[in-house]
């Protein structure tokens, strides 16, 4: 009997707060590379970048033509208006893909995606995404169940912005992203709910919610 292969390493701490239930998040990644050997090979050879915190890995406008898999840190998407408004759309930390579009398709970027704090990511490129699904049929099985991952979060949100009040939505994020609370200031907070920086002053004081935070 050949030994057994040795478990592939994420590099993540594995505390994910990844909200994505599917086969390229963490931790079924990690159980999808140690079943499919040539498939690991190729993910230890994806590059990987170090961002500065503040520092963007994509700007708004940009053509997008990779994806990164956050392996330590935490980033934002932001929407950016006319008028230099910026609405935060999502945060993602260790375990999570970011990007934006549908992968293996390039197309402009109607946002940008921010470092939080100093991150560590590895970047897929769609040509090299594209070679993947033509040698490997699993990964075309790992792409279609992430993209479903990602419209079933899509329709999610949308669903808490048109049906729950300021206070619900806060208190829905806090249960859903209680990990990552700590480590996002609260001006980025309320910019994800849709309310200003006092709107969510005046709720986390009838929370009881009034110290031991950054940002305010």
């Amino acid at each position: 009997m050949p030994p057994p292969r040795p478990r592939i390493n994420l590099g993540l701490s594995m505390t994910s707060s990844s909200l994505y239930d599917c086969l390229a998040c963490a931790p079924q990644l990690l159980g999808m590379l140690d079943q499919h050997p040539q498939l690991a090979e190729l993910w230890r050879a994806l590059p990987r970048q170090t961002y500065a915190a503040n520092q963007q890995l994509l700007a708004p406008g940009q053509l997008v033509d990779r994806t990164w898999f956050i392996v330590s840190g935490l980033v934002r998407v932001v929407h950016l208006s006319e008028q230099g408004l910026e609405r935060n759309a999502a945060f993602q930390a260790e375990g999570s893909w970011v990007g934006w579009g549908t992968p293996p398709y390039a197309t402009a970027s109607p946002v940008g995606i921010v470092a939080l704090e100093p991150t560590v990511a590895l970047e897929l490129r769609y040509e090299v995404l594209r070679r993947w699904q033509s040698d490997l049929p699993v990964v075309q099985e790992i792409l279609s169940d992430a993209i479903r991952a990602v419209l079933e979060r899509s329709a999610q949100r949308e669903a808490e912005l048109l049906l729950l009040d300021a206070s619900e939505r806060y208190s829905l994020f806090l249960q859903q992203r209680g990990a990552l609370v700590p480590r996002i200031p609260l001006h980025h907070i309320a910019s994800y709910l849709g309310i200003t920086n006092v709107a969510l002053s005046r709720i986390r004081a009838r929370m009881g919610l009034v110290q031991g935070r950054r940002g305010k």
